[in-house]
C-alpha cells in the first residue's frame, strides 16, 4: 500500500514526464483510443482520479518493514498444494472496492494477476472454486492435455531462455525481473503431459507470486456503479451474499458453457463434461459421438478400445481440419486422431463430416428392439438412414463450449462477435485493447481474448493468451497511469542498426513466433537520426492510429505463413530456398511492413511495402546472406522511397532474362538460373504466354522501371557493383530528415477514420 501512495502522490508529474520524453509513450496511448468499433471519446485518459482507489480500496496484506526479506516457502515433504487456497485465505483481505477485478483464477487470470501483484496495482482474482485452477480439474476429461511439454531443444544457456519459451506451451511468464518462477517442465516429463500435473503446476504458480485471489466468490450479476463519476462495476456473489465494485473488470473464465444444439431428443445424449471416462463402460456397443473437435475425437478414441464401433458425426465445411495442416493449434491434433486409421482401414468405426445436425433437422429417439432400449440418430426425417439404421447404445455431446454472459445485465452485456458479421461468432466482440465492443472498462483476457485470432493464431491457447495478456497489461499501465511500455528500446535509425535489432528479435521471440499473425514489433523511425524499438504490440493498432508527425516512417515485423500455407491452401512439403523469393515462404517465417500517413485514411498509416525473409526449418534466422543482408537492402531501399516489392522485383530480373535470350533458345525453349532469384523456365515461343513461369510458376511484370540500386539488387548473386555500393552506403546512414518519395502504390485497402490527438 506504501507503493501505491506513493505513486498517487507522483502520478501527475509521471505523466507530463513521460509524454514529453517517450515517444513510445504517446504512440500507444493514440493507439489504445483508435479501434474500428470506437465508441464515443474518453471521459478521461487515465480513468478515475487516484484518490478513488485509496477512498475505496482496504489493505489487501499485513504492513512490512520496507527492507524487509521476502519471506521463503519452507521446503515440506507432503503435497505443499492441498492447502494453498487456506493459506493464502489467511493473509489477504478483501474490502469492498478494487480497482481492479479479474474473474477467473485460472492461467489466463493469474498470468494478469501475476504482472498487477509486480506493479503493486490495486487487484483481486476473484474465483468461484476453493482453489485455483477450477475448471483443470475435470479438463480434459480424458486427464491427458494436447500442449506440447518440449524440454529439450539443443540449445542451452541464458541466451536461448526466450527461444525455449517457444516450445513450453504450458508455463505462465513471469514479470519482469522476477526469478525463480515456476516452469512446467518441472511438473511433467511428457510430451503431452497429464491434467492433474497442470492443476499442480497452476497452484504453485498461484503460491510463488502470492496472487491476491478471492475464493469461493461465484459471481451471478454484473452491473454497472458510477464511482466517483467513473464507468465502474459491481459484482455479486451467492455465496455468503458477498459483493464488490470495482473500476475496471477482467473477464478471464474461458468459454464455459457446453453448447447444447436445438435438437429434438438432445437431451438422450451424455454430454462431454459429465461423459463416463472408463474404457470399460463401452464394453461392446455402438457408440455416436457428436462432434468433430479435440474433446470429440479424444472421447472416440477412449471409447474404441472396448465398444463394438464408434460412429463420429459433425459439420466440417471443406473437409476434416487438421492442424499439422492447417497450423491452427485449435484444430484437431494427431494425437487424437488414431479412430482415423480405423475408418480409413475399414474397421468399422466412420466419420461423417457434412452432418449439421441442425440445418438438417436431425434428431435422437429412444426404442426398444427385442427387449433392448437403444437410440435412433436420424437427419432429414428419415426414421431408416441407412447410414445410422443400426441404432446405438449410448450418444456422446461433444459440440464445444459457449462464452457464458448471462451473469451480466442488460446494460453490461457484451455483444459478441456474430453480432459484426465475424469469424468466431461465440466469442466476445473486441476492440484492439481487449475491451468490449460496447460496455466501456469491460476487458476480456485469457482464452476469450481469442476473438481477435479465432481459427489463425494461438491466443486461445496458454501458449498464446500468456502473450496477449501481457500486452493488455501494459496497455492498462500505459492509459490508465501514464506508465511507458515495458518493452522499448532506442537505437540508431540506420540501416544496419535497425536490420540487427529486427533480426536478433525474429531468432529468438517466442510472442511473435506463437502469436503470428497477430503481435508485433514497431520500429518507430524519427526525423532525426533515432529510432524507437517496441517490442509485442498489438498489430492492428498501427493500422488505426493517426501517425505521429514527428515521426519518419514506422516498420513493423511479426510472423505469419505464406498465402498459401495456412488453413490448409497450398503444398506445405515445398520449402522456398531462393532469397529473391521469400515472399513464397510457405512455413512460418518473419514479414517486414513500411507505413506513411495517408490523406486517404484521414492519417492513419498506410502500408506502402512489405519485406518477406526466407523461411527457415531451423528458425533461426542466422546465415546473413539469406536472412540479414536482404534486410538491410530492403530498409535502405525504403529509406530512399522505393518502394518496389519483392514479387516485382522478381518480375523484372524475369523480363531482364527474357530480353537476353537468343533466337535459338526462344524458339525451343529454355530455363536460365539465377543466384538470388532461383530458376525461370520460358516455354517456346509457340507457346502461350500464360505457360512461363518462375520455376514452375508465372511472373507478371514490373509496374514500374527500378532505379539503379533496384538493377544491382536484382543481380545479387553477381558481385556487388561499386554503384551498388555506394547507393547502400548513402542509404544505411541515419536519416537525415529528407522527404521519402511519395509510394507508388497502395498495398492495402482499408479505411477508418483518424482520431485527432495529441501524440507528443
Amino acid at each position: 500500500m506504501a507503493r501505491q501512495k506513493q505513486g498517487s502522490r507522483t502520478r501527475s508529474s509521471h505523466y507530463a514526464w513521460a509524454a514529453c520524453t517517450h515517444a513510445l509513450t504517446a504512440v500507444l496511448a493514440a493507439m489504445l483510443a483508435a479501434t474500428t468499433l470506437h465508441l464515443p471519446a474518453m471521459k478521461s485518459r487515465f480513468g478515475s482520479p487516484p484518490s478513488s482507489a485509496a477512498k475505496h480500496a482496504e489493505p489487501m496484506r499485513a504492513e512490512q518493514p520496507a527492507n524487509a526479506a521476502p519471506t521463503k516457502q519452507p521446503r515440506v515433504e507432503v503435497d505443499p498444494f492441498e492447502a494453498a487456497a487456506a493459506t493464502l485465505t489467511k493473509t489477504h483481505s478483501f474490502g469492498p472496492f478494487s480497482e481492479y477485478i479479474i474473474i477467473g483464477a485460472g492461467p489466463g487470470g493469474m498470468q494478469l494477476g501475476a504482472l498487477m501483484e509486480s506493479a503493486a496495482l490495486d487487484y483481486r482474482i476473484v474465483e468461484r472454486g476453493s482453489g485455483p485452477g477450477t475448471f483443470w480439474e475435470r479438463h480434459p476429461r480424458h486427464e491427458q492435455l494436447i500442449s506440447l511439454n518440449k524440454r529439450f531443444t539443443s540449445r542451452t544457456g541464458a541466451e536461448h531462455a526466450e527461444f525455449n519459451w517457444r516450445h513450453d506451451w504450458n508455463s505462465l511468464l513471469p514479470p519482469v525481473g522476477a526469478v525463480g518462477s515456476p516452469r512446467f517442465s518441472d511438473f511433467s516429463k511428457e510430451m503431452f503431459p497429464a491434467r492433474k500435473d497442470y492443476l499442480q503446476y497452476l497452484r504453485a504458480y498461484h503460491r510463488f507470486y502470492d496472487l491476491k485471489v478471492q475464493f469461493e466468490f461465484d459471481v451471478t450479476t454484473i452491473g454497472r456503479r458510477s464511482i466517483d463519476g467513473h464507468e465502474g462495476f459491481v459484482l455479486r456473489s451467492s455465496t455468503k451474499r458477498l459483493q464488490a465494485t470495482c473500476n475496471y473488470l477482467i473477464v478471464a473464465t474461458a468459454l464455459g458453457r457446453p453448447h447444447v444444439p436445438a435438437v429434438p431428443g438432445i437431451e438422450l445424449a451424455e454430454g462431454y463434461e459429465h461423459v463416463d471416462v472408463a474404457e470399460e463402460a463401452y464394453t461392446d456397443q455402438r457408440v455416436l459421438v457428436l462432434g468433430l473437435g479435440n474433446a470429440a475425437f479424444e472421447t472416440a478414441t477412449r471409447a474404441q478400445n472396448t465398444a463394438g464401433y464408434v460412429h463420429m458425426v459433425g459439420r466440417s465445411h471443406g473437409g476434416l481440419k487438421q492442424s499439422y495442416f492447417t497450423h491452427y493449434v485449435g484444430d484437431l491434433r494427431s494425437i487424437n486422431n488414431n479412430i482415423l486409421d480405423t475408418f480409413f482401414l475399414k474397421s468399422l468405426d466412420t466419420v461423417d463430416v457434412e452432418v449439421d445436425l441442425e440445418k438438417l433437422n436431425c434428431s435422437l429417439t429412444k426404442r426398444s428392439l427385442e427387449g433392448k432400449d437403444e437410440i435412433v440418430f436420424s437427419c432429414d426425417g428419415a426414421k431408416n438412414n441407412p447410414s445410422y439404421r443400426e441404432g446405438y447404445d449410448r450418444v456422446i455431446r461433444c459440440l464445444g463450449w459457449v462464452f457464458d454472459d448471462r451473469m451480466f445485465e442488460p446494460e453490461v452485456k457484451p455483444l459478441l462477435n456474430r453480432d459484426f458479421g465475424r469469424l468466431g461468432g461465440k466469442y466476445p466482440a473486441l476492440k484492439d485493447t481487449y475491451e468490449s465492443a460496447n460496455v466501456p472498462n469491460l476487458f476480456f483476457a485469457g482464452t476469450l481474448s481469442h476473438a481477435h485470432d479465432y481459427k489463425k493464431s494461438a491466443g486461445g491457447f496458454v501458449h498464446g493468451f500468456r502473450y496477449t495478456a501481457r500486452a493488455l497489461f501494459r496497455m492498462m499501465q500505459l492509459n490508465h497511469r501514464g506508465v511507458r511500455w515495458e518493452a522499448q528500446r532506442q537505437l540508431s535509425s540506420s540501416a544496419i542498426d535497425v536490420a540487427k535489432a529486427v533480426q536478433a528479435r525474429f531468432q529468438s521471440s517466442s510472442g511473435l513466433y506463437q502469436m503470428f499473425g497477430e503481435l508485433c514489433d514497431v520500429v518507430l523511425v524519427s526525423k532525426g537520426d533515432t529510432a524507437t524499438y517496441m517490442e509485442e504490440a498489438p498489430l492492428r493498432f498501427i493500422m488505426n492510429s493517426a501517425f505521429p508527425p514527428n515521426l519518419r516512417l514506422v516498420l513493423t515485423m511479426h510472423m505469419d505463413y505464406g498465402n498459401k500455407g495456412h488453413n490448409g491452401k497450398g503444398d506445405l512439403s515445398f520449402a522456398t530456398r531462393e532469397v529473391g523469393r521469400a515472399h513464397y515462404s510457405q512455413f512460418l517465417h518473419p514479414i517486414l511492413r513500411a507505413y506513411l500517413p495517408s490523406a486517404k485514411r484521414g492519417g492513419l498509416p498506410s502500408l506502402v511495402s512489405e519485406f518477406h525473409i526466407l523461411e527457415d526449418l531451423l528458425t533461426t534466422w542466422d546465415v546473413p546472406e539469406m536472412h540479414l543482408q536482404p534486410l538491410v537492402e530492403w530498409i535502405s531501399r525504403v529509406y530512399l522511397g522505393d518502394l518496389a516489392s519483392q514479387e516485382e522485383l522478381l518480375a523484372h530480373r524475369f523480363d531482364e532474362l527474357r530480353a537476353n535470350l537468343t533466337e535459338g533458345e526462344r524458339s525451343s525453349g529454355a530455363k536460365k538460373f539465377d543466384a538470388y532469384f532461383g530458376s525461370f523456365t520460358f516455354p517456346p515461343s509457340h507457346a502461350s504466354a500464360t505457360a512461363a513461369s518462375n520455376s514452375e510458376r508465372a511472373v507478371s511484370p514490373p509496374r514500374a522501371a527500378p532505379d539503379a540500386c533496384q538493377r544491382s539488387l536484382m543481380c545479387a548473386g553477381a558481385p556487388r557493383s561499386p554503384r551498388w555500393a555506394r547507393c547502400l552506403a548513402s542509404a544505411s546512414q541515419s536519416v537525415d530528415g529528407r522527404q521519402l518519395q511519395p509510394p507508388r502504390r497502395r498495398l492495402d485497402g482499408q479505411s477508418s477514420t483518424a482520431i485527432d490527438r495529441s501524440w507528443f
